[in-house]
């Protein structure tokens, strides 16, 4: 049910809210946080980036709710879940996976060491860090489609290459209906 959650709503969301070039040389992150009754039914969808702070936005899932019923292993009856999916950019130091709130519980993550060409490509990637029982859905060949901003270039000199790092992360919240 999470993976399938996060799946869909991340990719709605970026699809919707995502700049075109990302910034390869300063940190940023996004996360979609959805809230799902027990049944599977979508309660709300929250977009949020660092790039835009100001402009926190609705977002919506797309996808039949028959894939997001009863697998929960976070709620019952009486609560809301809420499954929140975050990305996170670092330029070149390896960050670790972020320790989480308390009543938080980690699904899966991730974390995928990039080489940004000096045109804003992706030309490598690989998975350096993992943890928890779900596979995050966003992977190499999703952080090799991302776009970023091309370095500075003075004349004919070679554009400059840079590392940086993705961490995806997938937790879940429970709450009680009130």
């Amino acid at each position: 049910m999470f993976r399938a959650i996060a799946a869909l709503a991340m990719a709605s969301a970026t699809a919707a809210h995502s700049p075109a070039m990302l910034n390869p040389s300063a940190p940023w992150w996004e996360k979609v946080t959805v809230t799902v009754t027990d049944d599977g039914q979508t309660h709300s969808c929250l977009y949020e980036t660092s790039l835009r702070p100001e402009a926190t936005q609705d977002c919506s899932v797309v996808g039949s709710a028959k894939s997001m019923t009863k697998a929960s292993s976070l709620g019952s009856a009486d609560q809301f879940t809420r499954i929140t999916f975050e990305r996170r950019f670092t330029p070149a130091a390896k960050p670790n996976l972020a320790a989480l709130e308390p009543g938080e519980t980690l699904l899966g993550g991730q974390v995928m060491a990039l080489a940004i060409d000096g045109h804003g490509a992706v030309k490598n990637c690989k998975v350096v860090a993992s943890s928890g029982a779900v596979t995050p859905q966003y992977g190499c060949d999703d952080a090799s489609a991302e776009r970023f901003s091309a370095s500075a270039a003075t004349g004919h000199a070679r554009t400059a290459e840079r590392e940086g790092y993705m961490t995806i992360l997938v937790y879940g919240h429970s709450e009680h209906v009130v």
